[in-house]
């Protein structure tokens, strides 16, 4: 077990290290939601100090403003683990088609210069 973790560390050190940054930007942003939304009692300042349009985007429940700082957080790292895969398939897809120009560009030269390289035969 512990050498199969270790295999995936070697392998993708990024990704390892992003899972981990993200995991405590996760359990910092669920803590301090909850704690912000519990202690300064959202209900207090939802009319006073709140825009007008963030107020209309939420509408008049207050449960729905607590239920999103407790939510976002799983949000946070849902979508940086999905940008992390989108990052790596771009990542890959640019490396695969560099080498598919080198390859057809190395493969134009040789045909455009064929009569050159049957003066060295």
């Amino acid at each position: 077990m512990l050498k199969t973790i270790f295999n995936i560390i070697r392998c993708f050190p990024e990704q390892v290290f992003l899972f981990l940054f993200n995991s405590g930007i996760f359990a910092w942003l669920w803590k301090s939601g909850s704690d912000i939304a519990n202690q300064l009692g959202v209900t207090a300042t939802w009319g006073t100090h709140v825009p007008a349009p963030i107020q209309a985007f939420f509408g008049e429940n207050v449960e729905t403003v607590q239920g999103f700082f407790q939510h976002s957080s799983i949000m946070w790292l849902i979508g940086s683990m999905i940008m992390l895969w989108i990052v790596r398939f771009v990542k890959g897809m640019i490396k695969f088609v560099i080498f598919a120009v080198l390859i057809l560009l190395g493969i134009y030269l040789i045909l455009q210069n064929q009569s050159i390289l049957n003066s060295f035969m």
